[in-house]
This record gives C-alpha cells, sequence and structure tokens, in this order.
C-alpha cells in the first residue's frame, strides 16, 4: 500500500494544532495517483488556519506546480469570505527511467527499464504509466541514459515503414486492380502513408495491414 508522506512547509503562517483544515487529508484523497505529495503555502502570506474550513462546493485546480484550494475564511474583517490557498508542489510517483541510451527508432524493450520514484511536477509532458505495454513503441528520438520516460519520447512502431515492398489496391466501382508499390513514409494501420508505383507514379494510400494498402488518390 502506497504510503503517502506529507513534508509540510509553513512560511509566515499563523497555526494551531486545532486547525480546522486538514490540508493533508484533503490533497492524499484528491491526488491519490502520487507516492508522495510535499508543499508549502505560498499565499495569504499570513492566515490563520483556524479560522479556515475547505470549501468543498468547489475544485482544487492545479497547475504545474502549483495548487489552488479552495476555502471559506473568517478573518477579522470578513465572515465566511470565500478565498484560495495557493500551494506549491512536489509531486512523486513510480516512472520508468531508463538504463541505457536508446537510439532514435529504437524498439522500446521492458529490460531498457527500471522503476524508480521520481519528483515530476517539472516535467514537461506526461509520464508513462508503469504499467504500459512498450512492445508496439520505439523512441521518437535519441533517449539518453536515466531519463524519465515520458509520451512525448515515444510513438508506435508503424505497421510499414519506409522502403517497405506492399501491395496496393484501388477499387473504382467495377474496376479491381492490385500493383505492387514502395511505401515512401511509415505509418500504421488507418493511417494514410505516400506510396510510389514502379514507373514512379506517386500515391496516397491507406494503410490496411502490414502488407496491404489502398489507395485513395
Amino acid at each position: 500500500m502506497i504510503t503517502y508522506l506529507f513534508n509540510i512547509l509553513f512560511s509566515l503562517i499563523l497555526i494551531g494544532s486545532n486547525a480546522k483544515i486538514d490540508i493533508n487529508n484533503y490533497l492524499q484523497e484528491r491526488l491519490s495517483d502520487y507516492n508522495k505529495i510535499e508543499y508549502q503555502i505560498i499565499s495569504p502570506k499570513q492566515v490563520n488556519l483556524r479560522k479556515c474550513t475547505i470549501d468543498n462546493s468547489r475544485d482544487l485546480k492545479v497547475e504545474g506546480s502549483y495548487a489552488y484550494l479552495p476555502i471559506k475564511y473568517a478573518g477579522y474583517e470578513d465572515n465566511g469570505k470565500n478565498s484560495l490557498l495557493t500551494l506549491r508542489l512536489k509531486l512523486y510517483k513510480n516512472v520508468l527511467q531508463n538504463n541505457r541510451t536508446i537510439d532514435k527508432k529504437e524498439s522500446l524493450d521492458p529490460n531498457y527499464f527500471n522503476i524508480v520514484e521520481k519528483e515530476i511536477t517539472s516535467l514537461r509532458f506526461e509520464p508513462v504509466d508503469v504499467k504500459a505495454s512498450l512492445s508496439n513503441y520505439r523512441a521518437k528520438f535519441k533517449i539518453a541514459e536515466n531519463s524519465i520516460l515520458q509520451k512525448s519520447m515515444i510513438e508506435n512502431i508503424p505497421d510499414i515503414r519506409v522502403g517497405d515492398r506492399v501491395t496496393a489496391i484501388f477499387n473504382n466501382n467495377s474496376v479491381n486492380i492490385a500493383f505492387a508499390v514502395t511505401a515512401r513514409t511509415a505509418g500504421e494501420v488507418g493511417k494514410i502513408i505516400k506510396v510510389k508505383r514502379d514507373d514512379k507514379k506517386l500515391f496516397r494510400a491507406r494503410v490496411v495491414n502490414n502488407t496491404t494498402v489502398k489507395i485513395i488518390e
């Protein structure tokens, strides 16, 4: 069972042991995909959490490394005023980290990766799920050793690759013909690629399977 560890950093905050607001449990419930959450209250700079209650009628918003927690605040001049706590987050979860350099277009192998816990808040793109099957993917570009595998780094292995010799079928009313072509671009089933007939005429075709395309123009 995942253990949630909350490293709470308070700066210029007045807080008592009997605070009404339970940020720990609130974040744990709403960000349950993460192994560990660290946060720091950024604003308001001075807030008495004993006068705050979480406003469950509004949603927690997470944008990058910041979260905006809806509260009702009964300050000295305001009674139950809607407000927000701005939190700076560090989110940790299990990710795939490659144990060797992976070359561009190289097929992915599960043995190339270790499952490690990493802070992912600063990642530009979503990490690949540790339970995901990698058998149909390859590296979109060269991936340096010890990188966190992100979805932007990988692409589907095409069913037809550049240079493959495949059969093209053409249907036009009562006319049905088939001829050999060479793939000029790569693609998966359902994608449109360019192919070249032996007389050098180019066509656009939809990939049917790894040996067949259907001419569309």
